[in-house]
């Protein structure tokens, strides 16, 4: 398994109206300004509505929210991993896994 970056497919409809996820597009940006990012890790873009069932397969079904980037090998998670689930690590904040992409792919990071 890789490293798997979760995103809701935009646009998505929602109570009668056309939507995208913040947090998914701010990612899907930093997808484009890192492209290497793309081919080294899994990029899973999902329907909007739940269940998600691959993401619960792999942290359960409480962690379906995303963005969500599942760590393949939880003892190289950083520190500021949200927590794990089912024996896998997971990080859920754009910068946070905009910054471990950057340590662990190269490439840009999010500035301080």
């Amino acid at each position: 398994m890789r490293d798997t970056l979760f995103l809701i497919r935009a646009p998505f409809e929602d109570m009668g109206a056309k939507w995208f996820c913040n947090d998914c597009a701010t990612m899907e940006g930093v997808l484009l300004a890192n492209p290497q990012w793309g081919r080294a890790i899994d990029v899973r873009r999902l329907p909007y509505p739940k269940p998600r069932h691959e993401i619960i397969a792999l942290i359960g079904e409480e962690n379906q929210s995303m963005p969500v980037l599942v760590i393949a090998d939880a003892a190289k998670a950083p520190i500021q991993a949200d927590r794990t689930a089912l024996g896998r690590a997971f990080l859920t904040k754009p910068k946070e896994i905009a910054r471990y992409l950057a340590a662990a792919y190269g490439g840009a990071g999010p500035h301080p």
